[in-house]
């Protein structure tokens, strides 16, 4: 066995350590008395996590009191240590479940995971399946994944490896075994599931999975998935989750076997399933998403925050951050970013989980800033145990239409969410950065959970060419909007069923107040929007009697006695050259927007792609048009509003004795890539907060500056001065 010396810890010194520390660790949660009883099950106490991903050589090379002592100074009350699967780090007997060959007698897995219990901590153990030897495929063919001509798959970036199918005895017989061996073993609270549904494999064509699908759907394992109106990738999609869903069930009964209060986890690939089943076997969400790229805007934290809290509905959630630059992982990004990344997942409900890989430290930077940032959280726990968002605006996204729609341009082949990824991400990206831009709390809203008690909660709903809905969907929304809701909508909204077929009308015409006259220009260069106003969806616009228009129109007829529209289309005309630049006819009478009451609600519809374009040109006109739009649905002052200078993003969130209004700032000095290597500060604000009914405050703080606040009430409303922003700031307000 290969040992390094330079690692003098033991097993011995590490337990002696463990125990240390431990007595120090008489309270680890402090979960408020009257919180607990409402949520006695263990998942609501840890706020802050550390997970450790060892790597094979770090038996004997990495130092456990590092570690311990960095848990116990954060206030970190969970952690989650790799186990097993690739690489065992503990002396395992399942067959084909490599050793680390630095272990030699040492157990890394078991003595972190005691030592960790023996603070109070709740331990989660990492595994992952999707890995194979060539040993294991010698024995078992039949685990491996293979390619569309029968051979074994191999790994990407160790051709030395093989990946396993994950629908196959890998997932369903093997991983149970390993579970079971380390949940009898250790005392672990659960099973965190890395790459569990398949990862890099993405379509299997093993005798098994060929048998298995064309039984489910007496069809051929389709080629690829980019053809979305292919019925062999709807059918594979569908068959796909049941497997997922078969493979929760067996590693939730595997674990609650030996530990009846324990749970499997998976990191990932849990967006795109059934949210309603979800809630059924999920009792907490840890959202394995870790950093952006550079194509990602710096709210991608925030927004899987928003994807995880609509999944779950009101339980705890933790969203994950690396500290590590994604294509060199033994090197340290910029700090600015990696906590711009993590607080704007805090912001938006996520409770705060670190990412390292390797146990080993090469590069300190990180230690100290996340240190105090988890120590900061810790401090101000209370205010961050949120019982309710008080967005009243929702954004819905829908799987359906990712899948079936035909936009414009290819498929991101870098999503931001699973959720996104499709023909309309463009349109999603462009609502939620206009949202964020115009500092409205908002949260996300999925179309398959289109509860009517649940959308009650909200005053607007965004529709960001949600194009596939079914009649059931178009009908909950009618009720909703009736009943004194608003929405606004874009583009092609309504106008296909659930399967993306073709509809003569839209779904919603009577909300629209128009109909589908038959033509979608698909390709609409260098036309123009004219402004009538004054009306509140042109506020800011008041110096131009025109804004740019969209790049895709859908052409529709107004219903009778439809008032004239403050927005006309000026239909296309040539871009080039210099001297042929002008409008070759007057303001057309087509309406480019319909607002109007429904029912006892308000209906905004703009009948092209706002959403995309704003994505794609960034036009601060089409942000306006957005925000307006809200305010007029709407028809009162959000919850929350900021007014001062600066990206910021918002969220406004109720705690049982207090509220908590988030600030982040998001302002982005690196002009050359979205990665940011400088925090800015901003301010002043003034901040207006909407008191919940029956409420008093009796004191408000800024968390971030350590001081009281500032601040008056002004009816139901208070209004508090933030004279800077480093970074997050919270206006805590503690309520009688």
């Amino acid at each position: 066995m290969v040992q390094d010396g330079r690692s003098s810890t033991d097993r011995r010194s590490l337990i002696k350590g463990a125990a240390a520390l431990g007595a120090l660790a008489t309270t680890p949660f402090g979960v408020p008395e009257a919180f607990a009883r409402q949520a006695p099950d263990w998942v609501w106490n840890p706020m802050r996590w550390v997970q450790i991903n060892f790597t094979e050589d770090d038996p004997g090379r990495f130092d456990p009191q590092f570690w311990l002592d960095f848990i116990r100074h954060s206030d970190t009350q969970g952690v989650c240590l790799s186990a097993g699967g690739i690489v065992a780090f503990y002396p395992t007997k399942v067959p084909f479940h490599a050793r680390s060959p630095f272990l030699g007698n040492r157990d890394t897995f078991g003595d972190m995971a005691k030592a960790c219990k023996a603070m109070g901590l709740r331990v989660l153990a990492r595994v992952d399946p999707s890995v194979l030897r060539a040993d294991a495929i010698a024995a078992h063919p039949d685990w491996v994944a293979r390619t569309i001509d029968g051979q074994p798959r191999k790994h990407p970036a160790d051709p030395s490896l093989y990946l396993s199918c994950p629908n196959g005895p890998v997932s369903f017989e093997w991983l149970p075994q390993v579970i079971r061996e380390i949940a009898g073993a250790y005392p672990v609270d659960g099973i965190f599931g890395n790459r569990w549904s398949g990862g890099l494999v993405r379509v299997c064509y093993c005798d098994l999975c060929k048998s298995e699908f064309r039984a489910f759907s007496g069809l051929e394992v389709p080629g690829n998935l980019l053809n979305r109106q292919d019925p062999a990738v709807l059918a594979y999609q569908r068959w796909d989750d049941e497997k997922r869903f078969a493979q929760i069930k067996t590693y939730n009964d595997t674990v609650r076997s030996i530990n009846p209060e324990g749970l499997f986890a998976p990191g990932s690939s849990w967006q795109r399933l059934d949210p309603r089943r979800l809630r059924e076997n999920f009792r907490t969400i840890y959202a394995d998403q870790q950093a952006r790229s550079p194509r990602h805007p710096i709210w991608a934290a925030g927004r899987g925050a928003k994807e995880a809290a609509c999944i779950l509905r009101d339980g705890p959630i933790a969203g994950s951050f690396n500290v590590a630059q994604p294509e060199f992982k033994d090197s340290v990004q910029s700090i600015d970013e990696t906590l711009a990344f993590m607080h704007d997942g805090m912001a938006q409900g996520f409770r705060p989980w670190l990412i390292k890989f390797k146990a080993e430290l090469f590069d300190k930077r990180w230690v100290e800033p996340v240190r105090r940032a988890f120590a900061w959280h810790a401090r101000h726990e209370r205010y961050f145990r949120n019982t309710a968002n008080l967005a009243t605006v929702a954004m819905m996204q829908s799987l359906q239409t990712n899948s079936t729609y035909r936009g414009t341009g290819s498929p991101s082949m870098e999503p931001i969410s699973a959720m996104t990824a499709g023909g309309n991400e463009a349109a999603l990206n462009g609502c939620y950065q206009a949202l964020t831009e115009a500092r409205v709390p908002f949260v996300l809203l999925d179309d398959r959970d289109l509860d009517p008690a649940a959308l009650q909660r909200y005053k607007v709903i965004m529709l960001p060419n949600i194009a596939a809905m079914s009649d059931s969907q178009c009908a909950t929304l009618r009720d909703y909007v009736a009943a004194g809701g608003a929405i606004v909508a874009t583009g092609e909204t309504s106008l296909y069923d659930q399967t993306g077929a073709d509809r003569k009308n839209f779904g919603l015409a009577d909300l629209f107040g128009c109909d589908f006259a038959g033509r979608i220009d698909r390709k609409v260069d260098n036309s123009y929007i004219a402004i009538a106003g004054p009306h509140t969806l042109t506020r800011g616009l008041d110096d131009t009697t025109r804004i740019a228009g969209g790049s895709r129109l859908v052409q529709v007829a107004p219903h009778p006695g439809t008032p004239r529209a403050p927005l006309r289309l000026i239909r296309s005309y040539p871009e080039l050259p210099a001297e042929m630049v002008y409008p070759r006819e007057p303001v057309s009478d087509q309406p480019m927007v319909f607002a109007h009451s429904f029912g006892k609600g308000r209906v905004v519809y703009f009948p092209f792609n706002l959403d995309q374009v704003y994505w794609e040109d960034a036009a601060r006109d089409h942000l306006l048009l957005m925000r307006n739009a809200v305010a007029w649905a709407a028809g009162e002052d959000q919850p929350l509003t900021v007014e001062g200078a600066g990206f910021v993003d918002v969220s406004y969130w109720r705690q049982e004795k207090s509220l908590a209004a988030h600030l982040v700032n998001l302002n982005n000095p690196s002009a050359m890539k979205g990665f940011l290597h400088e925090t800015v500060p901003l301010g002043p604000f003034r901040v207006g907060l909407a008191l919940p009914a029956g409420t008093r405050a009796t004191r408000v703080r800024l968390l971030e500056a350590g001081q009281e606040a500032r601040f008056r009430r002004d009816g139901n409303r208070l209004i508090v001065e933030v004279p800077r922003l480093d970074l997050h700031e919270v206006v805590a307000v503690d309520l009688a």
